[in-house]
């Protein structure tokens, strides 16, 4: 969706458990991007909280994390899933991804781009112990559990609700689940 400056999108995990890969790309200019590896440098930390700033691969402040219910850590630390990790997990081809999802998503926007970002995982479960190791734990989040995205540039917002089956990231069932957002006018 396109979000102008200053406009806000509200998503809501309506089951609780589904993670959300989000991407943001500047609409002057899609080659500058929301950045998961600028957002950490310049937030100084591995998870977003409410209140922070999600920063463009330029450094400029793209999207603001405005409103989080839950208690949840958001991941960005893990690329999105894509057709190659179902093939390492043994999935036939055809299984859908987060990756593929964004590049269909840009596409009805008539933006294409060789390169898919690393997104925010939303809800995504991902503790770090013992100052390295990552695991891949059921989401902790709650039935009706939201957040609210502001852009703080004009940007195209792209979901994905990750359709990941094979590991517990979208709750111990290993089963995607619809979420749902609507678009707040200011």
């Amino acid at each position: 969706m396109r979000l102008l400056r200053g406009e806000a999108v509200r998503l809501v995990n309506t089951h609780g458990s589904q993670v959300v890969d989000t991407w943001a790309l500047a609409l002057a200019d899609p080659t500058e991007y929301l950045s998961v590896e600028h957002t950490r440098r310049m937030l100084g930390k591995l998870f977003p909280k409410e209140g922070d700033t999600l920063f463009s691969n330029r450094r400029n402040a793209l999207v603001l994390l405005e409103r989080d219910t839950s208690v949840c850590r958001h991941d960005m630390l893990l690329a999105c899933c894509d057709p190659w990790l179902y093939r390492h997990y043994g999935c036939p081809p055809g299984h859908r991804s987060c990756y593929e999802n964004f590049l269909q998503a840009i596409a009805a926007h008539g933006v294409a781009t060789p390169h898919v970002p690393d997104p925010v995982n939303f809800w995504m479960n991902v503790p770090v112990t013992d100052n390295e190791r990552l695991t891949l734990e059921p989401p902790v989040s709650r039935p009706g559990d939201a957040l609210v995205l502001r852009a703080l540039l004009d940007a195209l917002v792209v979901f994905s609700a990750c359709p990941m089956d094979i590991t517990p990231v979208s709750g111990a069932d290993r089963t995607p689940r619809p979420v749902h957002y609507e678009v707040l006018t200011l």
